[in-house]
């Protein structure tokens, strides 16, 4: 991975620097809310069920803004879409911070995964414009850093606010970030992404009609994205919450950040050893995840340190998963013509897992008074991953040299 990067180009090392700038913050402006939502809770006296909400409406909005963007962005030039998205999501972490409701609070926490859907399919796109085929596989491992980076700074932030200050700023430092990594993407990406090589290129392709994608087994893994979102959103929605990180345990909740570090470089080095084996490597991954989440299950009550590696290595193994599954599969349809949609589709899946992560969750915890049900279900969703995923692996996605003759 590492000589793949030195071979770039500085047209290339630009992109992917403005590219990782932007995302990193993304997250930075995402994921402050699992950190602080024990203090959200507390201060408007709700359960768990409710507070969850919050995750749900942001994952939902989030999955159906991808739909929406997702096809914009075959069209419009990303740099666009992504300014935008960071604009609006630095204004709703403002608001958010001000919210005197917690009803109001849901409102801005939904207007931010609208805003926040605009920004991963453009940055797919300009990779799949900037890269060839050789180097993307570097380029979106280092992409996938951007999840680990900013899981850490975002909780680290976030749990520092909340801790000398109050829960309210850790939404409104976060909202400067994101103004600052909007002024990034404007200036380090390109107007014109495409470029006439580009736009020739995605004038021939844009022609495969989009039913020859169900033939791939695209709606298998599709059911895989939606349970990995499930249990991964569900790992870092609540393992503050889980491990107590408000109340003197917030090192023990930075392990699982610095963990996902691990995963994403045991994903980098299996997917070398696979090569194009990807959707079978995402399922054993996968049937991975699900057994330190029976262990927690069975144990009759870990001590916090066990609990937070046992969480940690799902949380690793998961995000080991995301750039196999959020980056190289669309490029995968690159072919088609259709990298944007096929990022958006799996983008949208997640986060329809991601949205029953929150209230749901939450139900299981109300209803058990424990966390063995949500552990059990998180078991129970990583099997059936593991297994669309498998199944997904035995159909085939067609590579330019076939597809290109018939164009």
């Amino acid at each position: 991975m590492n000589r793949g990067v030195k071979s770039l180009n500085g047209f290339q090392k630009k992109v992917l620097a403005g590219c990782f700038i932007v995302y990193l913050c993304t997250y930075i402006g995402r994921l402050n809310m699992s950190a602080t939502l024990d203090d959200i809770i507390l201060e408007f006296g709700i359960d768990k069920a409710r507070g969850g909400l919050l995750q749900t409406v942001f994952a939902a909005f989030y999955a159906a803004g991808q739909l929406v963007f997702g096809t914009m962005a075959d069209r419009f030039e990303p740099k666009r879409l992504m300014s935008a998205g960071l604009l609006g999501s630095a204004a709703c972490n403002l608001a958010f911070s001000f919210m005197p409701s917690f009803e109001l609070l849901v409102a801005a926490w939904t207007l931010n995964g609208i805003f926040q859907s605009m920004i991963w399919t453009p940055i797919v796109l300009c990779m799949a414009y900037t890269f060839d085929d050789s180097r993307r596989k570097s380029a979106s491992f280092v992409m996938s850093f951007t999840l680990a980076a900013g899981n850490l700074a975002a909780w680290a932030l976030a749990m520092y606010l909340s801790s000398v200050l109050s829960w309210r700023w850790s939404y409104r430092l976060p909202a400067a970030v994101l103004v600052l990594a909007a002024l990034a993407c404007w200036l380090m990406l390109p107007g014109n992404i495409r470029g006439e090589k580009g736009q020739k290129k995605q004038a021939v392709l844009s022609a495969r009609p989009v039913r020859e994608l169900w033939g791939t087994g695209l709606v298998l893994l599709l059911m895989c994205c939606a349970m990995n979102g499930f249990v991964r959103d569900g790992v870092i929605t609540w393992s503050p919450t889980i491990l107590g990180s408000n109340r003197g345990n917030m090192l023990f909740s930075l392990i699982i950040p610095c963990v996902n570090m691990l995963g994403i470089l045991l994903g980098s080095y299996l997917v070398r050893r696979v090569r194009s084996n990807i959707r079978g490597l995402v399922g054993m991954m996968m049937a991975c995840v699900a057994l330190p989440a029976l262990i927690c299950f069975l144990g009759a009550a870990w001590p916090v340190w066990a609990l937070a590696v046992l969480l940690g290595a799902m949380s690793a193994l998961l995000y080991g998963t995301n750039p196999l599954l959020t980056t190289l599969v669309p490029l995968g349809y690159d072919a088609y013509g259709r990298v944007g949609l096929v990022a958006g589709l799996i983008d949208c899946s997640i986060y329809l897992g991601s949205a029953l992560a929150g209230t749901l969750t939450g139900s299981l915890y109300e209803a058990g008074g424990s966390w063995k049900g949500v552990y059990l279900i998180w078991t129970g969703a990583a099997v059936f991953s593991c297994l669309m995923a498998l199944l997904a692996a035995r159909r085939r996605v067609l590579t330019k040299q076939e597809i290109q003759p018939q164009g």
